[in-house]
């Protein structure tokens, strides 16, 4: 199922208002907080961060995604492999469990468009979840990224305080509404693209 979604920057300064604004409007929690690991994957000419930070559409992600404190990873039985994709109409997400990860992170991932793509970064943060009547968001913070094995990084880890907050619906007669209740500026944000800008010298 395709959604429509945007992002917005909260400012750490900021962050009681925007609870505040939360709770006015009757936005609730919708789960208990968790830590999210994404392995990205992009292949030698890091296309997919190309195409990304150019805003090409079609095009999409490519990553394999675990939950909890990354010093478990080598406890993981099994990791879910995204694609994420972006078009003119809105974004889709498909998911499957994959036991045999070992295989991608050593040997890649071939994909149709983007040929064979190799684990580049991790990115890990801790998400907050909540929902309304028809929308749900997403608060993101203590956002990090490491380097994965990847040739010639001018650092290996960084840590940044932005505060990335997403507003998802499936509803598409509503995202103007949405934007216009939202009293924070919207963004375009990767935290793929973010992850190689400030690992690598690309």
């Amino acid at each position: 199922m395709q959604r429509i979604e945007f992002k917005i920057d909260i400012h750490k300064s900021k962050k009681s208002i925007f609870f505040d604004f939360l709770k006015t409007n009757k936005v609730t929690k919708l789960y208990d907080d968790r830590t999210i690991n994404s392995i990205y994957f992009d292949n030698d000419k890091f296309e997919i961060y190309h195409d990304s930070v150019e805003g090409l559409s079609p095009r999409k992600k490519i990553r394999l995604r675990f939950y909890g404190d990354k010093k478990e990873f080598n406890k993981q039985k099994e990791l879910l492999l995204e694609k994420k994709y972006t078009n003119f109409t809105g974004r889709s997400k498909i998911s499957k469990k994959v036991k045999d990860f070992n295989s991608q992170l050593n040997y890649g991932i071939l994909d149709t468009k983007y040929g064979i793509c190799y684990p580049r970064t991790i990115v890990s943060y801790l998400r907050s979840y909540h929902i309304s009547k028809d929308f749900r968001i997403t608060m993101d913070t203590n956002i990090n990224f490491q380097s994965y094995n990847s040739e010639n990084p001018i650092h290996n880890f960084v840590s940044i305080e932005d505060i990335i907050v997403e507003i998802k619906t499936n509803n598409t007669t509503r995202i103007d509404d949405l934007k216009k209740t939202f009293p924070f500026s919207e963004i375009r944000f990767s935290k793929y693209c973010k992850s190689i800008e400030s690992l690598y010298k690309i």
